[in-house]
């Protein structure tokens, strides 16, 4: 059962083009580099981070996310974000358009709420409990 749970987290977590990995102290480990974009004097970058633990003893599927932007100096572009809370999961949406001054543009549209709320329907459908944890030792095995 656990592996064919890890199987399809992993499937849909390549799906969304963010490299995951199979083993170490996780069952799975996402750590992509979404965006750097370096556009006139100005940079953005976005990165993602998660790791999953597929506990059969508990039937729980632990998710641990981490999302770090950055952005520093001066360009040109617009940028939307929108998020909301579902109990200790922040469901959120980051998009934008950044344009060089060359005429360069970069659009970008991330749904990180989508993630969590697919490894959680995953888990429900395979009969385990979703959680998700604020520590990565939480989904790391003990």
């Amino acid at each position: 059962m656990k592996d064919a749970i890890v199987q399809e987290i992993f499937a849909l977590l390549e799906s969304k083009a963010l490299a995951p990995v199979k083993g170490g102290e996780s069952d799975i480990t996402v750590d992509s580099e979404l965006l750097d974009a370096k556009m006139g004097s100005g940079e953005k970058k976005i990165r993602y981070e998660d790791a999953v633990l597929v506990d059969e003893a508990e039937k729980t599927v632990f998710l641990y996310e981490k999302t770090t932007e950055k952005s520093k100096g001066f360009s040109f572009g617009a940028s939307g974000e929108s998020s909301f809370q579902s109990g200790k999961t922040l469901m959120r949406h980051v998009k934008g358009t950044l344009m060089g001054t060359n005429g360069v543009v970069i659009n970008y549209d991330f749904d990180f709420g989508d993630i969590p709320k697919s490894i959680k329907a995953i888990a429900e459908k395979n009969g385990f409990k979703f959680k998700t944890v604020i520590r990565r030792k939480s989904a790391q095995v003990h």
